[in-house]
């Protein structure tokens, strides 16, 4: 135990880069610390964290409603406007933070809005027919061109250029390596790319695609147990795909989406990656919020009707209402919820609380942590090669690089330069990366974002003027290897009550937008449905 314990730790020091030199890392920590305006931002994790002692004030009075539904990330946000849309009006949606939106939540400064999370949407798949109608009735669909295919409004595409990667000492265009690459790792990064087309348009035998959106709508054929059995790394090693740089864009990619690497994501999830999306539009959805922007979209159906600071500590089925105790942090007061149904759009770390019997499954539950920070620029980050882009990778960083937060503004000039930095936390033993993400302070978080962007701009703490910092403890849901096809996702997706329903994208096994889009329309369909 304590050698299991010990190794987890090393192995969190050596990915921050900082384990054979602590001392100097702690200096230059002191020493920034205090010379920009730094702070963590985000709801105290605090009041999450009292779920685990239920030390809440007894009830002191009820309410009753239709519909109660609890969480308003994208899963519940997406579940009232299916229920606006169908005529129910009768529903109150109760969410734990100060703003929904959950990991797609956004903030602003005085030059920009920027995200705290999310802040992409990949163009959707044509025949993802809710999605699509969604973005065709918010206007990011404009038409349709004489092939069916969706036209969208150019303001929410992503503006060139899109992407460089800092590699060997020079930015170059796009996020696969070329510079200096010699020719046997181009030839696999071919090789590679050519393999993902054919998955991308493969199906089995019952016709569906082997590899689609949402999960799903995936085929059933035996690829899928067979691909989930293995790591991404075990696959590729299969493969044959052993060059350095494609072992590194592939990693990348993957932590990008699940928050962990090739050694902890099963194959089939990072096959996944390259061969669900259908489009050939090289291109992506964004906004200076980020995925803020899909929020205020879902948001607006029911804004009259969404409690922020509501904590649910307690859920208690009945025959014919189901009662949730719910903790109202501004007033300091418990309040008892009745309702018809209740739609728990909540991750099972917290379900855990809520259920009994949940706390058996969770432990099958990867949630990675990461860690997001907004800073403003005096400067812009140029360099030799690719001008600024809108994604900003840094081959082989500690992080993901960071996003050009005004790249979508119309603003001719800029007087101040935001952007945004990203971290997933990758490694086997979540709950220690968790501990340390949440136990250091922000002057360590800050040389730890300034150490990994002096890589590629030497000069950034001249630049800097502020930074904020949002860590978030369950990132994400990570489909480690066997998640996706082992029992305990498949028990965790079983109906709990007549009345209770499940909504979330870790019962997916994805945290993507479309999954938990998704899961809110399947959640108001059941909420109508006879029982």
């Amino acid at each position: 135990m304590k050698n299991g314990a010990n190794t987890d730790r090393r192995r969190f020091l050596k990915q921050l880069g900082v384990l054979a030199a602590m001392a100097t890392f702690w200096s230059a920590c002191k020493r920034t610390a205090g010379r920009w305006v730094a702070r963590f931002s985000g709801a105290p994790a605090s009041l999450g964290h009292r779920l685990w002692l239920k030390d809440f004030p007894a009830v002191s009075r009820e309410e009753r409603v239709k519909v109660l539904i609890v969480g308003g990330g994208i899963s519940g946000l997406s579940a009232a406007r299916a229920l606006s849309g169908k005529g129910v009006e009768d529903f109150i949606l109760l969410d734990m933070d100060e703003q929904p939106g959950g990991n797609s939540r956004s903030s602003s400064n005085e030059h920009t809005a920027f995200p705290l999370g999310a802040h992409y949407l990949p163009l959707p798949n044509h025949h993802d027919a809710e999605l699509i109608r969604f973005l065709r009735e918010e206007g990011i669909i404009t038409a349709f061109n004489q092939a069916g295919e969706p036209v969208f409004r150019e303001t929410d595409l992503c503006a060139a250029p899109q992407a460089r990667l800092y590699l060997r000492g020079h930015w170059q265009e796009g996020l696969i390596p070329q510079y200096g690459v010699p020719a046997e790792s181009q030839a696999q990064i071919r090789a590679f790319f050519q393999k993902m087309e054919t998955f991308k348009v493969g199906r089995g035998a019952d016709g569906k695609y082997l590899f689609d959106i949402p999960l799903r709508s995936c085929s059933d054929d035996p690829l899928f147990q067979e691909l989930d059995r293995l790591s991404m790394a075990e696959w590729m090693q299969q493969a044959g795909f052993t060059a350095p740089e494609l072992l590194e864009h592939v990693r990348y990619c993957c932590l990008d989406d699940y928050g962990i690497g090739l050694e902890l994501v099963s194959a089939w999830a990072g096959i996944h990656y390259f061969a669900a999306r259908k489009s050939d539009q090289d291109n992506v959805l964004t906004w200076p919020e980020g995925n803020g922007q899909l929020v205020n979209l879902l948001a607006r159906h029911s804004m009259d009707r969404i409690r922020t600071g509501q904590l649910a500590f307690e859920v208690m089925p009945g025959e014919q209402e189901v009662g949730v105790k719910v903790f109202d942090a501004p007033k300091n007061e418990s309040v008892l919820y009745w309702a018809e149904k209740v739609v728990l759009a909540t991750p099972q770390y917290v379900n855990k609380y809520l259920l009994p019997g949940r706390e058996t499954v969770l432990p099958a539950f990867h949630y990675a942590p990461w860690l997001v920070a907004t800073l403003v620029l005096k400067e812009m980050p140029a360099g030799s090669g690719a001008p600024l882009c809108w994604d900003n990778v840094i081959f082989a960083g500690k992080g993901l690089g960071y996003i050009n937060a005004r790249h979508q503004t119309l603003a001719i000039k800029q007087e101040k330069q935001v952007i945004t930095y990203y971290c997933a936390f990758d490694g086997p033993d979540a709950l220690a990366l968790r501990k340390e993400l949440y136990r250091r302070d922000v002057a360590y978080w800050q040389e730890f974002v300034l150490s990994d962007l002096r890589k590629a701009h030497p000069f950034i703490d001249s630049w800097l003027e502020s930074m904020t910092i949002q860590r978030w403890g369950h990132g994400m849901i990570s489909p480690v290897r066997g998640f996706l096809s082992g029992p305990e996702l498949k028990t965790a997706r079983e109906p709990v009550h007549p009345r209770i329903i499940m909504a979330h994208s870790d019962l997916a096994g994805m945290s993507l937008f479309e999954e938990a889009f998704h899961q809110g329309i399947s959640a108001a369909d059941q909420c109508l449905a006879a029982h």
